[in-house]
């Protein structure tokens, strides 16, 4: 939640076309918004590792709480490596972000094959149109909706996070 309270006041602070077309990635390089983003990326580094400890004592599989330490540590990855600073960075960071995305969609997948629930494949649905409007903005096509695609993303995201507590609550019952 506090990820994206910080996405929301960088969004009050600047939501220009620039933005749009940058991604959230754009609030990593705008200096009002830098300490903002590296404070939302921090509270979800922390977030994501305490979860994936929990998935890893659930017995969750390997590749899913594994996933998402990777995810933790990209989020600084991508903080690290400014997109607009050279061919170098820009390429890393665009490795980084496509590598975490992979990993959240394999969070998700795992998901809906340990609870097939229509919640559970409604927040996998969520996360895939963001991905989708989010891929389609990075090429030159002049789709500029990267911004709104990521955000959709991450909302998917987070809802699977949420049906996991659910379906690992629901495991626990049944043991």
């Amino acid at each position: 939640m506090l990820f994206f309270l910080s996405l929301a006041w960088c969004l009050i602070l600047n939501h220009s076309q620039t933005a749009e077309n940058d991604g959230i990635s754009f609030y990593g390089v705008y200096h009002q918004t830098v300490p903002l983003l590296i404070g939302g990326y921090g509270v979800a580094f922390v977030g994501l590792w305490r979860t994936s400890t929990h998935f890893k004592s659930a017995g969750v599989p390997t590749l899913t709480w594994v996933g998402l330490r990777v995810i933790a540590v990209l989020l600084f990855v991508l903080l690290a490596t400014p997109f607009n600073q050279g061919a170098f960075l820009d390429w890393t960071h665009m490795v980084a972000g496509v590598l975490g995305a992979i990993f959240q969609l394999e969070v998700a997948l795992q998901l809906v094959r340990e609870s097939r629930s229509f919640r559970t494949v409604l927040g996998l649905a969520v996360l895939l149109i963001g991905g989708g409007i989010a891929a389609a903005s990075l090429p030159d096509w002049h789709f500029e909706y990267l911004l709104q695609g990521e955000i959709i993303f991450q909302v998917g995201f987070s809802w699977c996070l949420v049906e996991w507590t659910y379906a690992l609550a629901q495991r626990m019952n049944v043991a």
